[in-house]
């Protein structure tokens, strides 16, 4: 049986309200409060449940809170300050023309251990702080280690020593050695290859001083300068003053528990070793030498020690001459 005209009508008007009944339960577009797109219940003036597409400009006048991603295709322009309380992630480039400023927090370009990372073009920091691009900081800072100039070397492979630096524009003027990777132990010669810190050899029968300092009294070139040390070429050493630091003197003799050593131990020790106790003999001082604030503590010990016998000789001979007295005293009467 075919459907009449009539029932073709109610047909198509029922399927028109049930779209438009289906529509309206997932958008609501009252005349005031809340608008919902993709929503019946929508929490705020304007909520959209979906993907929202604007051809043209969206204006926010107050603030914008994005909760997942947000995707810009093309370019971002802030007028204003921007403040990003968590991570900012760009994947492609970002131009800033203005100044930014780092306030708390890390600013992080790329992992520089990253193996894709290039050797250069990361960043570049110039004397006066300022950033600027086509810099090398991978390569030269971070993650290698600078290439070493070689050091200069001698036909036998040894070493080159490093000749003094003259520090000519500087004021005081100035020449020194210092260490560096190829010369790490400097050392000066004068006339021989030096095996010390400072070494000066002369030539047969020379009678050059290797040695003088001395200090200017006047702006006048004929007034002598005052000489303050002087080695001669015999090996004499010649200055105003010596001082030598001690860490023991020899008070200590006049201490009452001294163990002074008695005079016919000392005889004793004398005829036997020819010399006195503690002091060096002939021997030792030619090989070894002397040193010169040890043998004056030991001079100066044996000194005291000399004093404490002649009162001890002074208190005996007192003695001596008050028996004497006492004897005559009775021979008178």
């Amino acid at each position: 049986m075919k459907p009449t005209v009539q029932q073709v009508f109610l047909t198509t008007i029922s399927s028109i309200f049930i779209a438009t009944s289906s529509f309206s339960q997932t958008n609501t577009l009252p005349t005031s409060g809340n608008v919902g797109i993709g929503t019946t219940s929508p929490s705020a003036k304007l909520q959209v449940n979906g993907t929202a597409k604007i051809d043209s400009m969206l204006i926010v006048k107050d603030s914008l809170i994005v909760n997942k991603t947000a995707r810009i295709q093309s370019d971002l322009k802030v007028v204003g300050n921007t403040i990003i309380k968590n991570d900012l992630k760009v994947s492609g480039t970002t131009t800033l023309i203005g100044n930014t400023i780092i306030k708390e927090g890390d600013f992080k370009i790329k992992a520089l251990g990253d193996s894709t990372l290039p050797d250069d073009g990361v960043l570049m920091i110039d004397a006066n702080g300022k950033v600027k691009n086509g810099g090398d900081l991978k390569s030269l800072v971070y993650t290698q280690v600078p290439a070493v100039m070689p050091c200069a070397s001698d036909m036998n492979g040894g070493y080159i020593q490093t000749a003094p630096f003259w520090q000519a524009s500087s004021n005081p003027q100035r020449m020194f050695l210092i260490n560096t990777s190829c010369s790490p132990d400097p050392r000066l010669g004068v006339g021989v290859k030096p095996d010390a810190k400072m070494h000066v050899r002369l030539i047969k029968d020379s009678e050059l001083h290797p040695l003088v300092i001395d200090k200017l009294v006047s702006n006048n070139p004929n007034v002598e300068p005052y000489k303050l040390l002087q080695l001669n070429s015999n090996g004499t050493l010649l200055s105003r003053k010596v001082r030598v630091d001690m860490e023991n003197w020899a008070d200590f003799v006049f201490s009452t528990d001294y163990p002074l050593m008695d005079l016919d131990s000392l005889e004793q020790f004398i005829l036997k070793n020819h010399h006195l106790p503690n002091i060096q003999s002939t021997d030792s001082v030619l090989v070894e030498g002397i040193d010169l604030g040890e043998m004056n503590r030991l001079l100066l010990q044996k000194v005291e020690e000399l004093t404490l016998y002649v009162l001890q000789e002074k208190k005996r001979n007192q003695e001596l001459e008050d028996r004497l007295r006492k004897i005559e005293e009775k021979l008178n009467k």
